[in-house]
């Protein structure tokens, strides 16, 4: 922004009444501007501060579909592990995500230990209580009768299981 601005390292330090080194520490990601300057920041560099600290970036669902496509590589490669490390960290920034959370419920499962089993039921059960869409509430009872399925929770797998929509979700699967 300081480039497209046409402006020194200098010029902003001065504009912000802060010292040069402070901005090339920025632009060389050693440190980042106090919170106070964003504002700031944003007046200099006529953005929004959203522009600045990256969360339109975020927000354009571009890296969301990036984390699935390569969430979904790990799990068809069997590193269960993996897509649930990068699933995690995607939830870090959309905590609220019910598909990310489903994604990672399904990863979990699959990777078979009994805790990430547990965490996953528990997963679900946040999602199916929220408001979501229906492709999402029935793909996550899916997975939810899989993972009961998979700790031999029979009863309960049939439970979820009568509750699917369609024939591809059935009882009969």
């Amino acid at each position: 922004l300081r480039k497209e601005n046409d402006m020194t390292q200098e010029e902003v330090a001065e504009a912000l009444g802060i010292s040069p080194q402070s901005v090339s520490k920025w632009e060389r990601e050693e440190s980042f501007p106090d919170i106070t300057l964003l504002p700031a920041l944003a007046n200099l560099y006529q953005t929004s501060i959203d522009a600045i600290i990256g969360m339109d970036q975020i927000n354009n669902g571009q890296s969301k579909n990036r984390v699935f496509i390569k969430a979904h590589e790990y799990m068809r490669d069997k590193k269960y592990d993996q897509a649930c490390d990068i699933l995690t960290e995607a939830l870090k920034l959309f905590p609220n995500d019910q598909g990310l959370m489903s994604e990672l419920a399904l990863a979990s499962a699959l990777s078979g230990s009994s805790e990430k089993l547990h965490a996953a039921i528990q997963l679900c059960h946040r999602v199916l209580s929220g408001l979501q869409c229906r492709k999402v509430y029935h793909t996550t009872q899916a997975a939810l009768c899989f993972i009961y399925k998979k700790m031999q929770e029979d009863e309960l797998a049939v439970a979820v299981a009568n509750q699917l929509p369609h024939i591809r979700e059935s009882r009969e699967s």
